[in-house]
């Protein structure tokens, strides 16, 4: 069986470590770069795993899927949704419609999978299963047991990024991430030979995690950096690199190939940036006098996360019910702040920072009218854009950017108002922390110790995202055109334009012309609605699922 399109998503893969890496150790990415075109690839904002995956596999901007987050807030809490409040199907789902076969394997924010008639959906490691993997991430429902009879029980817990300041841990992961891509491959290939694919599109995240916590191995450059393990993270990669040269040669002659990834990678610096001391600093900001709710529930948070294995987190939340993840994480985010006396506040999200201004009429004890909305941006652009790195005097604030501006569609208010860009601090980016997390008496700045350079999940991790991800085009309609520029949605778009379909008026990626052989003839993609998925609609009434295991999974710092 074969595949006439081929998809490998590479979580996190950066294109500078893979020039880094060379063609000696990466063959089969470079020969792809080679005989293709390929771009550093500019991720929708922020540069986050699910917005730029669901723009990715939808091909709509983030405010039209209205995915942003792994939550939403709710007044001054938020609940754990992620792909349940997608409001787009994915391009599979629309293509099924034509009567493609479609294969869409592991990608994130995909719960619950779309029912396709003609093909096999998957669902990725936020779905909110057991430990060992249930049926509720499978499409069909039959595929799940005679993939289990030949591989054993998916499992989305192999390697817990909780225990990451044990001895020896980081000395382990390289060769478990290894371990898991092999597993992984070996999945792919199982599925390429089931049928004759339209398209089969599959999902890696292990560069993205190896990033995230080897990155000081990896860097001497960085200010966390560690001897030791240097080749680390490139084991990851040469790993990665043969997956792709299996998956492109079970495919088939004559396929045609895309590489993606949602963003890339870079180190983290040593300074912590506390947000919302920074706006209490500005006035428009009051924490609460004597507050001990979002601190103490931030440790109880840490000590669940950190003390009990990872079927013992599962077991917590999935017994403690819906309520309990919302409202943990949304005691840690905004417990210590004085609303009625706050005009600007952020979720302190370090892959995501923003502000939210406490909107009268929006928020239970908003304070700024609507008609002084422009005056308070104002406010907080002058007070962050005037923050100094204390121990350089250089800028920290690169722009503050309304939402507006960023984003276009019916789901534009799911955004925070203000969209903070930072610059880059010597050695990495700056670390965005939650203000409860902050020892007392502590002030907008500190340096992390030592003894925290490595982090762990639900911390500072030593690796962070970056805006620019991999994308990479090959085969019979795909000339050497080189580097070329490419943003997120384009991949989609010129992915739709390879298979003889035209883009949908609502996609927002432009068909990359330049990068193509030959004009392929064209049929109408069909429309988003009716909803693709009937699993769809019934998860946006019933989250708790996924929920637990977010919180499980602690991805939120």
């Amino acid at each position: 069986m074969t595949a006439k399109h081929l998809v490998i998503g590479l979580d996190g893969a950066d294109v500078d470590v893979i020039e880094g890496l060379g063609p000696e150790q990466l063959p089969a990415i470079f020969g792809l770069m080679r005989r293709g075109a390929w771009a550093r690839l500019e991720s929708v904002k922020p540069p986050a795993t699910l917005p730029n995956w669901t723009t990715f596999l939808t091909g709509v901007d983030p405010g039209r899927h209205g995915v942003f987050d792994f939550t939403s807030r709710r007044g001054y809490g938020v609940a754990f949704t992620a792909g349940t409040i997608r409001e787009a199907p994915t391009v599979a789902a629309r293509l099924d419609r034509l009567g493609k076969r479609c294969a869409l394997v592991g990608f994130p924010a995909t719960w619950p999978p779309e029912q396709l008639e003609h093909g096999v959906f998957m669902s990725g490691w936020d779905s909110p299963v057991a430990f060992e993997a249930d049926r509720s991430f499978v499409w069909p429902r039959s595929l799940h047991d005679e993939m289990t009879s030949r591989f054993g029980p998916s499992r989305f817990d192999d390697v817990d990024e909780f225990d990451a300041e044990r001895p020896g841990w980081h000395a382990r992961l390289p060769a478990q991430l290894v371990e898991r891509v092999a597993r992984k491959t070996e999945l792919a290939r199982w599925l390429l030979e089931r049928d004759d694919w339209d398209l089969f599109a599959f999902y890696f995240g292990e560069s993205d995690t190896a990033a995230h916590h080897l990155w000081a191995f990896h860097d001497p450059s960085s200010p966390r950096h560690r001897a030791g393990h240097e080749d680390a993270l490139a084991q990851v990669y040469r790993a990665l690199d043969a997956a792709v040269a299996a998956l492109v040669d079970a495919a088939g002659a004559d396929v045609e190939i895309t590489l993606v990834s949602d963003h890339g990678s870079g180190g983290a610096s040593d300074r912590v940036l506390y947000l919302n001391r920074a706006l209490a600093e500005a006035g428009l900001l009051r924490f609460r006098p004597r507050s001990w709710i979002g601190p103490l529930v931030g440790r109880a948070k840490d000590l669940a996360l950190t003390a009990l294995p990872g079927r013992a987190r599962q077991a917590l939340f999935s017994a403690a019910g819906r309520a309990l993840p919302g409202w943990v994480e949304s005691r840690a985010r905004f417990g210590a702040i004085d609303f009625p006396r706050t005009r600007a506040f952020s979720d302190e999200l370090n892959y995501f920072p923003a502000v939210w201004l406490n909107l009268r009429g929006r928020d239970p004890d908003g304070t700024v009218d609507p008609r002084d909305v422009e005056h308070v941006r104002r406010d907080v652009q002058d007070a962050l854009q005037s923050l100094r790195d204390p121990w350089t005097g250089a800028p920290v604030v690169r722009e503050v950017v309304p939402r507006e501006a960023l984003y276009d569609g019916p789901h534009v208010e799911r955004a925070p108002d203000l969209i903070v860009e930072l610059e880059l601090s010597p050695g990495g980016s700056y670390n965005v922390m939650p203000s409860a997390s902050a020892p007392p008496g502590t002030g907008p700045w500190r340096k992390l110790a030592p003894e925290e350079h490595l982090g762990r999940k639900g911390r500072s991790l030593p690796g962070s995202h970056r805006e620019r991800g991999l994308y990479v085009a090959a085969g019979p309609r795909v000339r050497a055109a080189g580097e070329i520029r490419a943003r997120m949605p384009d991949a989609t778009a010129t992915l739709l334009a390879r298979m003889g379909v035209t883009p949908a008026p609502e996609m927002s990626g432009r068909v990359l012309r330049e990068a193509l052989a030959r004009r392929a003839s064209s049929v109408a993609l069909p429309d988003a609605s009716p909803p693709a998925s009937a699993a769809l609609r019934h998860a946006r009434g019933d989250r708790t699922a996924l929920e637990r295991r977010l919180r499980a999974l602690g991805y939120i710092d």
